[in-house]
């Protein structure tokens, strides 16, 4: 399977797309908490650098009471039962 290939431009115009939909709320990162207080409620279960970005997803979803969609299965463990409502792992 070849992956397709998209521009910027139409990254851009996708995810300028995705604020028509009812659910649609904006998370201003910039007035969130620092990212250690952010993923301090499950940074046990982080195993190394490479899932910092992950976690501070993760984490903000958890805090705005929101859901992180990802494709990444490695993130079921990091989220655990107790934040399991917080994350979706596309198949």
């Amino acid at each position: 399977m070849q992956a397709a290939t998209i521009t910027v431009e139409k990254a851009i115009a996708i995810l300028q797309s995705l604020k028509a939909h009812r659910g649609y709320r904006y998370w201003p990162i910039a007035d969130t908490e620092s990212w250690v207080a952010v993923t301090a409620r499950f940074a046990s279960r982080i195993s190394g650098h490479q899932q910092i970005t992950d976690a501070y997803l993760l984490g903000l979803a958890i805090k705005e009471n929101g859901v992180l969609v990802t494709f990444d299965r490695g993130l079921r463990y990091m989220a655990g039962h107790e934040f399991a409502d917080n994350l979706l792992v596309l198949q």
